[in-house]
């Protein structure tokens, strides 16, 4: 019971990090230059002209990219997939993270965006 709350806590933090990492760096705009082999037509320098991008021109997926708490959604399922096949936890820290952990990193950017 104490190791699957040590997970719930890690998981939480894993996702929270990711999500203020994502949204208040540039590291998005790195990878997509990355993924997308550095285009010599694209003008994409900051994380603001990624999200117009993206939203202009991806669809859903963009949307799913943009919005803090649609990515912390699916990352989260992700995180507890990932957790629940590599250790002993019962299946319900999936549904467990899926619902509360996009809340916390919400939480967590909230505080991260008043900072800056």
């Amino acid at each position: 019971m104490l190791s699957e709350i040590y997970f719930y806590i890690l998981g939480s933090l894993c996702v929270s990090n990711f999500i203020v990492v994502w949204k208040t760096t540039n590291i998005s705009v790195h990878l997509y230059k990355f993924l997308f082999f550095y285009k010599k037509n694209d003008l994409i320098f900051t994380s603001d002209d990624l999200e117009d991008h993206l939203a202009m021109n991806c669809g859903k997926i963009g949307e799913l990219l943009i919005c803090p708490l649609c990515l912390a959604t699916h990352i989260s399922w992700i995180v507890a997939l990932v957790i629940y096949l590599l250790s002993d936890c019962t299946p319900y820290i999936i549904l467990y993270g899926t619902f509360s952990w996009p809340l916390i990193s919400f939480l967590f950017y909230g505080i991260a965006k008043k900072i800056n």
